[in-house]
This record gives C-alpha cells, sequence and structure tokens, in this order.
C-alpha cells in the first residue's frame, strides 16, 4: 500500500515543470530544453563565438526573452488539487476498508457471554450495527 507522501510525490512530479541544464547542440549553439506539462521546448540562445567566460554566458542568458523556469498555468494547479483530493478519497476508503477488516476479525474473537462481550453488546445498542460500533470502538483506542 503506498502511503500518502509517495503520491502526493508522484502528483508533484507529474506537474511540475522541469528544466534540463544548458546544453551544446554541436553546431556551436547553445540550447535549452524545457519539458512543460508533457512538452518539450527547444530554446536556442545566441552564444559569443570569441570568449567562452561564464560571466559572458550569464550574460546572454540574462538578455535571452525565454525564462528560464516557467510558473504552472492555474489549469494544472487545479488539475494538482482534484488530483490531490482523489487521492485523499482514496486513501479514507483504504483506511475505512482496513478498519473493517480489523473489526470483522475483532467481532468474531469476542466471545458474547464473556464481561467484554456483554458489555460490548450494550454498546452496540447505539449503533445501526455491531460492525459501526466495533469500528468506533477501534478507532477511539
Amino acid at each position: 500500500m503506498e502511503s500518502l507522501e509517495s503520491i502526493l510525490e508522484q502528483l508533484q512530479n507529474q506537474y511540475k515543470p522541469s528544466t534540463s541544464p544548458i546544453v551544446d547542440d554541436l553546431n556551436g549553439k547553445l540550447a535549452r530544453l524545457s519539458v512543460v506539462e508533457n512538452k518539450v521546448e527547444i530554446v536556442e540562445m545566441p552564444i559569443s563565438s570569441t570568449s567562452n567566460s561564464l560571466d559572458n554566458l550569464l550574460n546572454d542568458l540574462r538578455k535571452s526573452n525565454h525564462p528560464v523556469a516557467e510558473v504552472p498555468s492555474i489549469s494544472s494547479s487545479a488539475a494538482i488539487a482534484r488530483d490531490l483530493q482523489e487521492v485523499s478519497h482514496q486513501q479514507k476508503a483504504k483506511d475505512h476498508a482496513r478498519l473493517e477488516k480489523l473489526a470483522e476479525e475483532w467481532l468474531a474473537k469476542l466471545d458474547p457471554l464473556c464481561g467484554e462481550g456483554l458489555w460490548f453488546e450494550e454498546f452496540a445498542k447505539n449503533y445501526s450495527s455491531r460492525l459501526e460500533a466495533a469500528i468506533a470502538l477501534i478507532q477511539s483506542e
């Protein structure tokens, strides 16, 4: 069973724009590969052929009209929120199923004629079923 944190991390990675490092395209041009919403963009940037200093490269990058990183759009933020809500509902359903299984196992082991069994029958009168009463009891522990 995957934890909520690992599912969250997968969703964040799915919608997070990623930018690869600047690469040389072997034709003397500098390019940046950018992946946004599953689309790859190749942005060429001019590079001075007379100088290879880092300062000049940084200046060229600053002069470029293309942003280095893009902010996720509102629609992808809404998609993330919707996916997170769906994951939350799935996790709650899994937790409830696990509680039901534990409660069924506990009820199967419960002796109705012992003190605990008699107490539980009195306790269960306040619930719609013995299973719901057992789930409430387990959750309170």
